[in-house]
């Protein structure tokens, strides 16, 4: 039990444990680690726990991943996103989409937010914004640190322009969604942001 928790606070983590491996076809091991991990990274005991614990065992089943680093990838996201516990749940959800929608795994979603988090912020996207844009970039088969430094150089056009950042965006993902090919997507993004990008 990596908690360190005793007495009454250990068996009301196990009674969680044992709640979440009734409701949801999982196993009492998972169970329990997504249990302690939650406990000791967002602090949530009680019902709180058990609902965000046993979203994390549904969200590491739906995607194929270890219930473990799928809430440590969770947790650096929602720091990078300055998110707190209560987004938690709406975070995973988005993630979910995305990779339905998409074909982006959990693992490369939640790494490319966290290295691109500065950047991301800057352009004025939220969490679920940047989720769905890095989803986009993956499915049209555009490198993504290319969009990235793309998106700074298009940041300073746009508003010589005098567009918002968002319409730049907007007109980037219609752009890449209706691409016949990922070199049509990609030539999209190059004449969007100018061929160094």
């Amino acid at each position: 039990e990596k908690t360190g928790a005793t007495g009454d606070a250990l068996e009301e983590m196990q009674t969680s444990a044992r709640n979440i491996a009734k409701s949801i076809p999982t196993d009492f091991v998972t169970a329990g680690s997504a249990v302690g991990e939650v406990n000791t990274r967002f602090h949530l005991t009680g019902q709180e726990l058990e609902d965000l614990s046993s979203k994390f065992v549904k969200f590491a089943e739906l995607n194929d991943t270890d219930v473990s680093s799928s809430i440590d990838n969770t947790q650096k996201v929602m720091e990078a996103f300055n998110l707190t516990a209560e987004d938690a749940g709406a975070l995973l959800d988005t993630m979910n989409k995305v990779g339905q929608d998409t074909g982006i795994s959990m693992d490369t979603l939640a790494s490319t937010m966290v290295s691109n988090a500065a950047s991301l912020k800057e352009l004025g996207m939220s969490a679920a914004d940047a989720a769905a844009f890095l989803g986009q970039c993956e499915t049209s088969g555009v490198d993504t640190s290319a969009v990235m430094a793309g998106l700074k150089k298009a940041l300073v056009n746009a508003s010589g322009e005098g567009k918002t950042m968002k319409e730049a965006l907007s007109e980037l993902q219609n752009t890449m969604l209706n691409a016949e090919s990922s070199t049509d997507a990609y030539n999209a993004a190059v004449d969007l942001f100018g061929s160094k990008a």
